[in-house]
């Protein structure tokens, strides 16, 4: 019989996924769990195994198709279920008598032979090289590598994009390519335009729908981290030669986060037209940075880890994040988000809500600043937290106390160690 291979349900928020590339034609035969197709999400490049062993019989969907959850991708023959026929090759017809001799075209007037196209070879490279190759309008399949076995390194994607660049005065625009205009008047303008795909147009669709959706809201409230501060500094060094992970300040802004949205149910939490669903569990997300884009991956049950193992759980995730070899639980279920754009010097932010979430937290720069305690001036160690929430369900005075009790926790550090679960 024959079995459907469908577009898996790939998170709460994803809907789609674009193919990335087939690793199997028709007519090959294919074990239980071998890989075969990989779609990108804006969340994770995800691989469809096989789940029964036969003959691919058809590939219905081709690399660069836009797949919604339930589509069929391929057709797979199981035992029992003869694949199609091969195509017979047509054996040439013996003339009954001999044919006057046409006049064959000489050597310059011959045409070259059409190229035959790429689809049956599969370039080797990591999926961050893929993107870049896709993202400066070249075809992955294409390149050559020069790295072991022939792997693609980014250095053969930007050698053959500079290639590229320098053939187009005679070679043929890429489909969706506007090269950059001409110098006039003596001022040079120039511009570059690329296709909105992949990893970036994903983003851009997800970062639409949750403004359209949600009520943002942003509340902004200043954290004295002095005495975290100093406690890190004090311990970082023999929390990296013990555990082999650094001690950031994010597991203990996470365990605040946790110990508050226990209190403050309506911030763990998501909503539909017709009800709100509050997560007796606690999965928090936090926004990874990497070249193709933001990714969130999840630390689940993170009520039920201390703050130790939050912190070598974000170093390992974190991590593989930005090495694209997270897997598609990793980015699932999450019920309340970290964004730090403090790391790269942001003092403010107002981040968008992760959907189906309804709170998202942004972290930013610690800086030293002077400050008032009691009648006097000091330098402290500040932050600003900025709290995005959906007005639909989270009254501002609600979105504020959740604030005070995090800075509140923050401020006292020691509150915190105190919470080993």
């Amino acid at each position: 019989m024959a079995f459907d291979v469908t577009v898996p349900q790939m998170g709460e928020s994803v809907h789609e996924g674009t193919i990335v590339e087939w690793k199997v034609t028709e007519g090959d035969k294919v074990k239980r769990n071998q890989p075969l197709v990989e779609i990108m999400t804006d969340k994770v490049n995800v691989e469809i195994p096989a789940e029964v062993e036969g003959t691919i019989q058809k590939i219905v969907a081709k690399s660069g198709d836009v797949v919604q959850v339930g589509n069929v991708l391929c057709t797979i023959a199981t035992e029992g279920e003869a694949p199609p026929p091969e195509k017979k090759k047509k054996e040439p017809i013996k003339a009954a008598a001999p044919k006057a001799e046409t006049p064959k075209p000489k050597p310059s007037e011959a045409k070259p032979a059409a190229k035959a196209p790429a689809t049956g070879k599969i370039a080797q490279m990591a999926p961050s090289v893929r993107r870049l190759a896709r993202d400066l309008g070249l075809d992955p399949n294409e390149l050559e590598g020069t790295g072991p076995e022939g792997r693609v390194s980014k250095e053969d994607v930007q050698a053959a994009a500079g290639g590229a660049r320098l053939k187009e005065k005679t070679a043929p625009a890429k489909p969706g390519y506007v090269p950059p205009p001409l110098p006039t008047s003596g001022e040079e303008r120039i511009e570059e335009r690329m296709p909105l795909e992949g990893p970036r147009k994903l983003i851009s669709d997800h970062m639409t729908r949750s403004r359209q959706t949600s009520a943002h809201v942003t509340t902004f409230e200043d954290c004295d981290f002095t005495a975290l501060v100093e406690y890190r500094r004090k311990y970082k060094d023999e929390f990296f030669e013990k555990y082999g992970a650094k001690l950031t300040y994010m597991p203990f802004i996470m365990k605040a986060a946790v110990e508050c949205l226990k209190e403050y149910p309506n911030l763990n939490a998501s909503m539909t037209d017709a009800e709100i669903i509050y997560k007796k569990y606690y999965n928090i997300g936090m926004a990874v940075a990497k070249e193709s884009g933001l990714i969130v991956p999840v630390i689940h049950n993170a009520d039920r880890k201390s703050i130790i193992e939050l912190a070598i759980e974000m170093n390992d995730l974190g991590s593989r994040a930005r090495l694209d070899q997270l897997k598609l639980e990793e980015v699932q279920g999450g019920t309340f988000t970290l964004t730090n754009a403090g790391m790269f010097g942001a003092t403010a932010s107002t981040p968008i809500i992760n959907q189906p979430q309804v709170a998202i937290l942004g972290i930013h720069n610690i800086t030293e600043k002077p400050v008032v305690r009691d009648g006097e001036i000091v330098i402290r160690h500040m932050m600003t937290f900025g709290l995005s929430f959906d007005h639909r369900l989270i009254d501002g005075h609600i979105a504020v106390q959740f604030l005070h009790t995090i800075i509140r926790m923050i401020e006292n550090p020691t509150s915190l160690l105190l919470r080993l679960r």
